[in-house]
């Protein structure tokens, strides 16, 4: 008897031998793989006839996107994907899921009295460490959100704009109020000390929202206000300041103006001052020059006088031996008549005496002598000097 299911393909659950059962497993594979891509190609078009978007969004400029793979398999992409490229993003509805943020540079607003929306706030009020009251009528945060961290910002406080409020609104007050509070109301007054504070909030705000993939980047100085009596007061010492200031500056004018006339006065006695020196150099060197000349006229004159002296000297000197040469002829010419004379005896010598001496003797006068009755002490008395 013939088995009529010889040469059959086997069907589904029957086992006849191994081989069998191993033909029946690729079988299954087969079939499996033939139904797949169907199936997610069926899948996907469902998932994008129900998707509102259609398994495309647009990132526009000043936007960051986050897409989530839903099914956790790698083969449809990361968990998490970051898109910063603006442009049209595809993706597989239902397997895949988009959230965009901004992250083009934003401004948070306190003021007023009530919240509005995620983006303005109620003012800010500040209590001092004096125990006073200020606020600030209007207070902006700028801030943006980092691009790198646009998936934690998400996962901390939800789609949307949920940030602003979880994270910006409660921590700006709060780091700001500490700020602020740290002076009194007199220091903060001080436009220096609350852009001080403005300074120290922003470092401090940064710190804690990095973290949250929150940056702030500006944090424009305000003006605080007081209660109307602290106004008043502020505004009096503020005039009180400013009259300070005005002062302070007339009199640093004053002084500018005293030491532009002490210049004045400093440079008009210097040129005075070196008016004199020139003259009184003019007259040195007048002096010095007549000085030489005088110097030279004396020169001259002892020149002359010294040439006139030593021609007196030698004129003199010359007349001198001229008269030393008679003299001594004379005396030679004496001597020899002496001697002649006393040659021929003292008869002839005495004659001549006579006759040299007796003339001379007509000129002479005397008195008798009388002697003295009595001794004269005759003593040497010597002139003093």
């Amino acid at each position: 008897m013939t088995d009529k299911t010889h040469g059959a393909a086997p069907r589904f659950g029957a086992v006849s031998s191994p081989f069998a059962a191993l033909r029946d497993r690729t079988t299954r594979i087969s079939w499996l793989k033939s139904w797949a891509i169907p199936i997610l190609a069926l899948l996907v078009l469902v998932g994008t006839l129900l998707s509102d978007s259609g398994g495309m969004i647009e990132i526009e400029p000043g936007e960051v996107a986050v897409k989530y793979n839903n099914t956790g398999l790698s083969l449809f992409g990361a968990k998490e994907e970051v898109i910063n490229q603006q442009g049209m993003l595809f993706f597989l509805p239902g397997i895949h899921r988009v959230e965009k943020l901004e992250r083009r540079p934003q401004i948070f607003t306190m003021e007023g009295d009530v919240n509005i929306d995620s983006s303005r706030a109620s003012k800010l009020t500040v209590r001092a460490n004096d125990g006073s009251n200020f606020y600030f009528e209007k207070m902006e945060i700028h801030y943006q959100v980092v691009p790198s961290m646009a998936p934690q910002v998400i996962v901390d406080n939800g789609l949307g704009e949920g940030y602003k409020q979880r994270a910006l609104l409660t921590h700006a007050r709060e780091v700001l109020r500490d700020e602020f509070g740290r002076f009194s109301f007199l220091d903060i007054a001080d436009p220096t000390t609350y852009s001080r504070a403005i300074i120290g909030a922003r470092n401090e705000l940064n710190e804690r929202l990095k973290g949250l993939g929150l940056e702030v980047t500006q944090v424009p100085n305000p003006k605080p206000r007081f209660e109307e009596r602290v106004e008043k007061a502020i505004e009096d010492r503020q005039r009180a300041e400013q009259e300070v200031e005005v002062q302070q500056e007339k009199r640093r004018k004053l002084e500018q103006e005293k030491g532009r006339k002490i210049q004045e006065v400093e440079q008009a006695k210097s040129q005075e001052y070196q008016g004199l020196l020139a003259a009184l150099e003019g007259e040195k060197q007048k002096a010095a020059n007549a000085q030489i000349a005088a110097q030279r006229e004396a020169d001259k004159y002892s020149i002359e006088r010294n040439a006139a002296g030593e021609a007196y000297r030698q004129e003199k000197m010359t007349r001198a031996r001229a008269n030393e040469e008679a003299y001594r002829r004379q005396a030679e010419a004496l001597v020899a008549k002496i001697k002649a004379v006393g040659a021929q005896g003292s008869e002839v010598l005495n004659k001549v005496i006579a006759e040299q001496i007796f003339p001379q003797l007509s000129k002479v006068k005397a008195t008798p002598l009388l002697r003295p009755s009595a001794p004269i002490d005759i003593r040497h008395i010597q002139q003093q000097p």
